[in-house]
């Protein structure tokens, strides 16, 4: 491993402004020569270029390569995508213990992608031993931060009482915040709790307009459901061709 004394500060202004500009090839350019003087940030968007293919030709196996440098020299983000890696098995063989490392070092450097994933792996019990308190824990800490993914899997936990003592009225809270984010699946949790009463008044056209955002985005549970309230005149005017 690369010791973080020996990261460069190598100004990537330049690159930084090519890629944002889609002259891709030309960020490559920029941040290859970065990435030879050592710096880490250089590292990590020669990863994300190879990753998706922007300037030179998709190869995930090279992008992990220099994920990894990254990493090595402590760059958060490259801490976590290293676990994504490591978490799906797809490039390279699948290590879910060493994804949970990776994922613990980005989130004690406050990643908080890398603390929901970390929580994640929590609920799972995949390369960690399954505990929901932690999981709470971890998904409280990003969902503070304003990760809006978060607040849904938490809201998630207290209407489970998994981790946390059941609480529907936190859980509407936790759904209702997400969904102001534009979460799919946050909006679809907030209208079942609406057309439930759980956790908040029983508000079937509440319950309606969630759905109904929802399933603009393409949440197919929304859909459903939306369906199933055209179809019976609940929240909304009867309309079985809708239905």
């Amino acid at each position: 491993p690369i010791s973080p004394a020996l990261s460069q500060v190598v100004d990537l202004s330049t690159p930084h402004s090519e890629y944002k500009d889609g002259n891709y090839s030309r960020a490559l350019a920029g941040f290859e020569k970065g990435a030879a003087q050592g710096s880490a940030e250089a590292q990590y968007w020669l990863g994300m270029l190879y990753d998706r293919g922007q300037g030179v030709a998709r190869d995930h196996a090279l992008a992990y390569q220099w994920f990894m440098k990254a990493a090595q020299q402590d760059h958060a983000e490259a801490q976590r995508v290293v676990g994504v890696y490591l978490d799906e098995g797809e490039t390279i063989a699948q290590d879910l213990a060493q994804a949970a490392a990776w994922y613990q070092r980005s989130a004690a450097q406050n990643n908080v992608k890398a603390m929901r994933n970390l929580a994640q792996l929590y609920v799972g019990g995949r390369g960690v031993t399954r505990n929901f308190s932690i999981a709470a824990r971890l998904f409280r800490r990003a969902a503070d931060k304003g990760n809006a993914k978060a607040m849904r899997n938490l809201g998630y936990l207290y209407y489970f009482g998994k981790g946390v003592p059941r609480n529907p009225a936190t859980a509407a809270a936790l759904f209702r915040a997400a969904a102001k984010a534009g979460l799919d699946k946050a909006q679809y949790n907030l209208g079942f709790v609406s057309y439930q009463g759980e956790g908040t008044p029983r508000d079937l056209t509440a319950a309606a307009y969630q759905f109904g955002q929802a399933a603009d985005r393409g949440n197919a549970d929304a859909q459903l459901m939306l369906s199933r309230m055209y179809l019976l005149g609940e929240g909304v005017e009867m309309d079985p061709a809708k239905a």
